[in-house]
Parts: C-alpha cells; sequence; structure tokens
C-alpha cells in the first residue's frame, strides 16, 4: 500500500525488505538519500506483518476448547500437551534510530500511509 507509484528503485528495495522478512533474515540495504527509504521500509515491513496477521486463527482458544470437550480423556491429553506450545502472535515491529529528529521523519512517512498505529 505505497501512497503513490513506486519508482523502479523502491521496488526493488521494497523485495529486498520482503525477502529477508520472509527468510527471517537481516538486511543490510542502502539507497542515496531522497529515495524514499523510510516509506519503503515502512509500507513493506508493515504490509508483511499484515499478511502474517492473516494467517494467525482468530479465535484459537475457544476453538480448542469446544474440540476438547469432543475428544477421549487420551485424546485430551495429547491435545494439551501440544497446546502448551507458544502460540503464534502478530511479529512486533520496532523501529530504532539515532535521533528524535529522525524518529519524527518516520512519524510523518507513516501518516502519509494507510497504516495507522494504534
Amino acid at each position: 500500500h505505497f501512497p503513490f507509484r513506486p519508482y523502479k528503485c523502491q521496488e526493488s528495495y521494497m523485495e529486498k525488505v520482503l525477502e529477508a522478512l520472509h527468510r527471517s533474515e537481516n538486511a543490510l540495504l542502502e539507497s542515496p538519500t531522497g529515495t524514499g527509504k523510510t516509506l519503503c521500509l515502512l509500507c513493506s515491513t508493515l504490509a508483511w506483518q499484515r499478511e502474517q496477521a492473516r494467517f494467525l486463527p482468530e479465535n484459537d482458544n475457544h476453538t480448542k476448547s469446544s474440540q476438547q470437550s469432543q475428544l477421549s480423556p487420551s485424546s485430551q491429553q495429547l491435545s494439551s500437551s501440544q497446546s502448551s506450545r507458544q502460540p503464534r502472535k502478530v511479529p512486533t515491529i520496532i523501529y530504532a534510530s539515532r535521533t528524535h529528529s529522525q524518529l519524527s521523519q518516520v512519524v510523518r512517512e507513516l501518516r502519509n500511509t494507510r497504516y495507522r498505529p494504534k
């Protein structure tokens, strides 16, 4: 959801960000001043985060409790050991910067998008 038609270098930058996110890898990306790095990073990362949220069950606890009531005691024991795993959560995005003015720029860029922080 880029706020305008991206340039080729911006598309490439966002593709690299998404590749790293999908692979759970770090990425070292650079681009000249004024090429829209902040906006590219915000839009690609937030789009990825929303995509991850779509794959999570909406009401996992309710579904599990109703399914368990229909299981035999041995099946319930197996199911409860499987449910002791950590539930999947939407990945948290942390944006860090060296200066307050850089963070202010990020907030301004974020306001130019359709993504709205809670």
